[in-house]
């Protein structure tokens, strides 16, 4: 009993260490609502009210957009079966597939019908889309219902509570009780999305649940009897799950919500294939499950008799597991997922348009509208106004929607593209070069106000960015109506350019405004002028701007967040005391405690 204690405790403080240094780490990146501002939809929005007044809505991602990726609650049961839904949204089933029958038996080329087949919407679930199941393993699940009977003690209880809480959390918007509590009232839960993501938290408890009831099932203590009680009861539970697996699949109709779409392209007869097609993998995969469930229990069951040797078992077990999750995981990882370190350092080969571009030595942006925000290629090469990361400034965002995607080219030329990547009458991607790009940086004549953030970005439906910039009353308060005056000679030039540093050289004859088209960040992007600290604005929705005395003057953008600086400090700390709580666990772990003499 004191080894399975020390041992409890021991897993307790390991985990205990793994959450306090997730929880650490994350709060070094988003515990500030600062960080907020540069997602998607995760900025605080004014909307006005009726009596004109504004309303600030609550900072952080929508609800939409936190549980737009939430785990059915049937679909959970992928942690047994891995196709129980389909498996991925494009699954690879080759010849053994009812819709390569169809094809090639409709005059297909086999090649033709291959290259279908090897993308197949098997997934039928409510989620948009899956790379692969959240698989457990059978084996690893056969032997997490068995701890459920052998273990004892509040170890168990917590590692049990613990599956089960992030289960139902991983539900998302099919269990709005408890997601909507989490949103509401829990710290961070807000800033996160795909809440499917925290099934890593069972896929950690239940193989640690698995590992503790193999060790009582090997402990001398535990009488044979109830050992072999809880092999029959925990293969009784297996083997109904698996019938009632059975049951249930005539309850599936194997359609999924993007289904209208495909029938719209493959045709009816076709899609009748690739529902077939689901409900054979259902049935193949259960069966697997079924195989599995069988050797596990016949395993365990030997042991529980003292038929098998401990080390024997545990080799058998650990193949067997292996064979089982390394078979799922190669049908979504496998060699074709792998290239040559070349292709690596060098994903994207540059085109002849990539080369003319490169040859302009200027400091401006290139955007191609077919790849749109979200692309990759085009940052590889050249200062983009897109680029894919998770958290996007949601400022340009709504530049994208409420202005480049109906043609307002003024938009375009404050946020300094100077190239568009078009195709030409031949079919040819060519860059077209757009002469009216403001630059980098330049000085206004008229600075205006307006009453609040949805005037601002709609006006410069009509604004003139060259000449005049906007801001928003509300949040730029120092900022008031002004008129300047500009000289012939009056210009400003960038001197240096790096991702955390921007210099800049002006000169005017009278005291100005300068614009400058790169992303307002208040929250980090520190501002000089000639070596003394200063203030910058945003104007024009998002961009910034500053006041600047008359003569020469040398302006330096520096990001140094103090987020940064607090985060790093408490990643710092919390790995220093998830160093020493792995120790301490290991120590307990491996020193069994000094037994007391008997008088």
């Amino acid at each position: 009993k004191k080894k399975v204690k020390h041992f409890s405790i021991s897993v307790g403080i390991l985990l205990v260490a793994v959450f306090l240094g997730i929880a650490a780490n994350a709060t070094s990146l988003l515990a500030t609502k600062e960080y907020a501002d540069w997602s998607t939809r995760g900025t605080s929005e004014l909307t006005i009210n009726p009596d004109g007044s504004e309303k600030e809505i609550k900072d952080g991602l929508d609800r939409e957009y936190i549980t737009r990726y939430s785990y059915g609650i049937i679909e959970s049961l992928n942690l047994v079966v891995p196709r129980f839904y389909g498996g991925a949204s494009g699954e690879d089933l080759g010849k053994d597939s009812k819709a390569y029958e169809f094809l090639t038996g409709k005059g297909l080329p086999p090649s033709r019908a291959m290259e279908f087949t090897s993308r197949l919407p098997l997934y039928w679930g409510a989620q948009p889309g899956v790379a692969g199941p959240a698989y457990i393993g059978a084996v690893v699940f056969f032997l997490f219902v068995l701890a459920l009977f052998l273990v004892k003690g509040k170890t168990k209880w917590w590692l049990l509570a613990g599956t089960v809480l992030t289960l139902l959390l991983s539900w998302g918007k099919n269990f709005p009780v408890l997601t909507n509590f989490m949103i509401d009232y829990f710290p961070l839960y807000n800033k996160f999305r795909a809440v499917s993501s925290i099934q890593v938290i069972v896929e950690l408890c239940m193989p640690i649940l698995a590992i503790l009831g193999l060790r009582e099932l090997f402990s001398k203590e535990v009488k044979r009897s109830k050992k072999i009680r809880a092999v029959r009861l925990t293969g009784i539970l297996s083997l109904g799950l698996i019938i009632g697996f059975f049951i249930i699949k005539g309850l599936f109709d194997f359609e999924g919500q993007g289904d209208a779409t495909y029938l719209q392209y493959y045709g009816e007869e076709l899609m009748r294939m690739i529902k077939r097609d689901r409900e054979a993998v259902y049935i193949n995969d259960t069966f697997r499950t079924l195989v599995f469930f069988f050797i596990t229990a016949a395993v365990v069951f030997l042991v529980a008799k003292d038929k098998l040797k401990k080390n024997v078992a545990l080799f058998i077990l650990g193949i067997i597991m292996i064979v089982d999750l390394v078979g799922i995981n190669q049908r979504y990882v496998n060699e074709g997922d792998f290239v040559r370190q070349r292709l690596v350092n060098q994903p994207f080969q540059p085109t002849d348009t990539d080369r003319q571009i490169q040859t302009d030595n200027g400091i401006y942006r290139v955007f191609d509208p077919e790849e749109g925000l979200n692309g990759a290629r085009n940052s590889y090469f050249h200062k983009s106004l897109g680029g894919y990361h998770a958290a996007k400034p949601a400022k340009l965002q709504d530049l994208v929607q409420f202005h480049l995607y109906n043609n307002n080219v003024d938009v375009l030329n404050m946020l300094n593209v100077k190239y568009i990547i078009q195709e030409d009458a031949e079919g040819n991607r060519v860059p077209a070069v757009n002469p009216d790009a403001n630059g980098p940086a330049w000085f206004v004549e008229n600075l205006i106000g307006v009453a609040n953030a949805d005037i601002e970005i709609k006006a410069l439906d009509s604004l003139d960015t060259k000449r005049n910039a906007i801001f928003n009353q509300k949040s730029e308060q120092q900022l008031s109506d002004q008129r300047f005056f500009l000289d012939s000679l009056a210009k400003v030039k960038v001197v240096d350019h790096r991702p955390n540093v921007v210099r800049y050289e002006s000169y005017n004859g009278n005291r100005g405004f300068i614009v400058f088209s790169e992303m307002h960040y208040p929250h980090g992007w520190q501002v000089t002028i000639n070596g003394k600290m200063a203030e910058h604005y945003k104007v024009n929705y998002a961009l910034r701007g500053m006041k600047v005395p008359a003569g020469r003057n040398t302006i330096t953008f520096t990001f140094d967040p103090e987020v940064v600086k607090k985060g790093s400090t408490i990643a710092l700390g919390s790995n220093i005391f998830l160093g020493l709580l792995i120790i301490t666990g290991c120590i307990l772990a491996i020193f069994k405690p000094k037994k007391k003499k008997q008088a």
